[in-house]
């Protein structure tokens, strides 16, 4: 089924109700699917006679407000692209982490980046990428060049994301070398806004109290804590041999049966990034975090690892429970991240429930 035709799918049945605004995006996503097809005849056709790619069809950035069916909309068109239509989807860190191992792989090779995208050119057509928030240097600095690289090598490219492409990477070291990506963003993929006052995450929360959220940080919620690790692994025997993540020690409260129990310090204080938490996410389905403080100005750089904590964790559908100063929505009390700690509520709000 085409996305069109698989969203009405999901109407009819129950499993979504009908939004005029994810109903432009469906409309989109339906032009890129005919044309991804279209594309796909083209390419078995050249790659016959020349190996070259043609070029890719107008991509599709989406971005607005947290819960708002972004990312759902994107794995709808992904699921439903057919058999030969060469693909490939991630979450932004994963694959970016992906980018930056293969140019190690390549470091002897004149012009790496153009080498590992025209090999990805051959393999995919369409590449979708959800939760693009650039916040990092190096990756803002080899952004321009791989989007020129995608249109020489045939790649669509379809992301979602809760900021428009004019702010991206805002107030970021050496911005200006970052402006020629977000053109190319604007010429080559269709800028869509999917925003509202409904949270679809966020729909039930009346009926969930979050329980699994304990605040403040004091010994009835330290108890919790142990009550629900003790739910989750039965009378599996304990460890607190710590972990090593990409050549750096993680100590560890207690692990079991994929229950990871760690303390806020170890977790985002630390010289940590997406790949550790990427790394912890592949062992555990349920990770317990004690002592989380409330967040000011002050704690930036640990309020970044959290937040890409939080993405990863959810991206991986791992559960979270927590132990925490204050109410997960209230976290943050800084100004800088305000907007993605936003986002990182409304995951959390996912996460929290079972």
């Amino acid at each position: 089924m085409s996305p069109k035709q698989q969203y009405k799918t999901e109407i009819d049945s129950g499993v979504i109700w009908h939004d005029d605004l994810q109903a432009l995006v469906v409309d989109e996503f339906e032009r890129l699917y005919h044309e991804l097809e279209t594309t796909k005849v083209k390419i078995s056709f050249l790659h016959r006679l020349t190996s070259k790619q043609t070029q890719a069809p107008k991509g599709i950035y989406i971005y607005g407000s947290v819960g708002r069916g972004k990312t759902h909309l994107m794995d709808l068109f992904y699921d439903s692209l057919p058999v030969g239509v060469g693909k490939q989807r991630q979450h932004y860190h994963e694959f970016m982490l992906w980018l930056h191992h293969q140019l190690r792989q390549h470091s002897e090779v004149k012009n790496p980046l153009d080498k590992i995208c025209k090999q990805l050119g051959r393999d995919i057509q369409v590449l979708c990428l959800d939760e693009f928030l650039v916040n990092d240097i190096a990756n803002a600095m080899l952004l321009a060049g791989m989007l020129q690289a995608f249109s020489r090598y045939g790649i669509a490219l379809v992301t979602t994301s809760n900021v428009k492409p004019d702010n991206l990477y805002q107030n970021g070291l050496q911005r200006v070398k970052f402006l020629p990506a977000i053109e190319w963003i604007k010429t080559h993929m269709k800028v869509m806004l999917l925003d509202g006052t409904q949270d679809y995450r966020q729909q039930d929360e009346d009926d969930h109290q979050h329980e699994h959220w304990y605040y403040p940080i004091n010994d009835s919620s330290l108890n919790h804590l142990l009550e629900q690790y003790n739910r989750l692994t039965t009378d599996e025997t304990s460890s607190d041999v710590s972990w090593t993540i990409n050549d750096r020690e993680l100590k560890v409260i207690r692990f079991a049966h994929k229950t990871l129990w760690c303390d806020f310090v170890e977790l985002c204080q630390q010289a940590r990034n997406a790949s550790d938490y990427i790394a912890v996410s592949k062992n555990i389905n349920t990770l317990i975090i004690a002592n989380i403080p409330n967040m000011s100005a002050d704690d930036d750089s640990a309020a970044r690892r959290f937040i890409t904590l939080i993405d990863v964790m959810y991206e991986n559908e791992v559960k979270i429970v927590a132990q925490a100063a204050c109410h997960y929505k209230m976290i943050y009390q800084g100004k800088k991240m305000a907007f993605e700690f936003e986002r990182a509520a409304s995951r959390l709000a996912e996460l929290l429930i079972e």
